[in-house]
């Protein structure tokens, strides 16, 4: 049975091949895959992998590294927390629009979702919901959940109605107020809204600083966007400064999956505070392709990270001059803390990037095609979400960032070379940012800004989804 080989090179993971152990991809040298010290524990899987693996000597070249970290199913006994159900207790605040528009199915589905969102928390947890419309109300203050808590939560859902404005901005001010007054270890504000802020703070960038306050005081906030008339740059926005998931929900019966889901990915955590430390060559200067990961010098945090997700993170690496023959390796380790409140280590296999002469050096020397498509595809899903972010300035901003995003990955995409995959997908991202540089509202914008946070952040489909 075939044994699995790592290139040193491109970091492509492979079956031993006949022969000459050599990598299928950039030629590199293949290396048997290591097993993974014993006493890191580490039951998360990470790796690394380059896109283009030679450089020309005496010049500066940028490359980027796409780190891949994928968490299982469930977490082995041992590292689960010492409680009865294998988790610490949570904090969950539901912040619901119910302006003009939430009327009907809506309002109905969205009250059904949290009802039935409640029945999966456990004795212990913390509950409270938080109603925006034109004006800003707490049904429900933080607390402790109980059977009787339970009874008075399904009598305060009954009780809600549709009608007004919407003032989303303090809804998530008031939603993250309550969050604070019972936090956890886990601490879970949902906001859901089908429309566009229109009373009180409506600047993204000002809403977004709400959620980038609440993440740096343990607060996740994560957004579900439902029909089709409300802003996905700024529920997007929110998503990511808060270090959460963003979803669109094209139709009130999913309300209750994709609530509920939600809820369910905070509840089973494979990691939290997870970061990936690179072991980066002197003078190498990194960029991150998504603003949901942040960097602090060769560190990107990554935050807590559900089971059953695999997350594809890519970074610009500008390397410094080499003179010829001479060779770059890149590693580094993952590093996490279990549900058990155990500091855990993954190692990360290491890549080399060699530097030849000048004059002999070509734009693809060294290209690792595969590798670049999917380096292609982060640069779509950058692009999506940047244009969506600028759309909630003016549409000459949206347009003018979705022509910079068309022209960077073509200039990418011509180191590939010919290649129908990528031409469709030049295709597309052409087709897609147009329609999102456009003043009119569109269900393919919204499915399109899902699926780009989707490739970043590793969301996942709920129930019976049509999005």
């Amino acid at each position: 049975m075939p044994r699995l080989m790592r290139c040193k090179y491109c970091g492509t993971l492979q079956d031993e091949p006949k022969g000459a152990k050599i990598c299928i991809q950039c030629g590199g040298e293949l290396v048997f895959e290591g097993k993974v010290t014993p006493t890191t524990n580490t039951y998360i899987k990470a790796q690394l992998e380059l896109d283009q693996v030679a450089a020309p000597a005496d010049q500066i070249v940028d490359r980027h590294l796409i780190i891949t970290v994928e968490t299982p199913d469930a977490v082995p006994h041992d590292e689960q927390a010492p409680t009865v159900t294998g988790r610490e207790p949570l904090n969950f605040v539901a912040v619901l629009d119910v302006s003009g528009s939430m009327g009907g199915s809506k309002i109905r589905s969205a009250t059904e979702a949290v009802r039935q969102a409640v029945q999966r928390l456990q004795d212990g947890d913390y509950f409270s919901l938080v109603t925006f419309a034109t004006d800003v109300r707490c049904p429900l203050a933080s607390k402790r959940v109980d059977a009787g808590f339970r009874r008075v939560i399904h009598s305060s859902l009954q009780e809600i109605r549709a009608g007004g404005q919407t003032a989303l901005c303090g809804g998530l001010e008031m939603g993250i107020e309550q969050a604070l007054a019972h936090t956890q270890r886990t601490n879970l504000v949902l906001v859901l809204s089908d429309g566009q802020a229109n009373v009180g703070e409506t600047d993204v960038e000002a809403i977004g600083r709400r959620a980038i306050e609440a993440r740096g005081r343990g607060i996740t906030v994560s957004t579900l966007g439902v029909g089709h008339d409300y802003n996905e740059g700024l529920m997007a926005e929110i998503a990511i400064d808060g270090g959460g998931r963003f979803y669109h929900i094209a139709s009130a019966a999913q309300i209750a999956a994709y609530l509920s889901g939600e809820l369910g990915e905070m509840a089973s955590l494979a990691a939290r505070d997870a970061t990936i430390t690179l072991n980066l060559p002197a003078g190498t200067g990194i960029q991150p392709f998504s603003t949901a990961y942040l960097v602090q010098a060769h560190t990107l945090v990554l935050g807590d990270i559900p089971l059953s997700t695999t997350l594809e993170v890519v970074v610009r690496l500008l390397l410094p001059p080499q003179p010829a023959g001479s060779r770059l390796s890149i590693d580094g380790e993952l590093r996490y803390m279990s549900p058990a409140d155990n500091a855990l280590l993954t190692p990360l296999n290491k890549v080399t990037v060699r530097y030849d002469e000048a004059k002999q050096f070509v734009l693809d020397t060294g290209a690792v095609k595969p590798i670049m498509r999917r380096v292609l595809g982060q640069m779509q899903a950058t692009g999506v979400l940047s244009t969506a972010r600028a759309a909630t300035r003016s549409f000459d901003d949206a347009r003018q960032q979705s022509e910079l995003q068309m022209a960077t990955m073509r200039k990418y995409a011509s180191l590939i070379g010919e290649d129908r995959e990528v031409e469709s997908m030049l295709a597309e991202s052409q087709d897609v940012l147009g329609i999102m540089a456009k003043p009119a509202s569109s269900p393919r914008a919204k499915a399109a800004t899902s699926a780009a946070f989707k490739r970043q952040r590793g969301t996942k489909a709920f129930g019976d989804d049509t999005t």
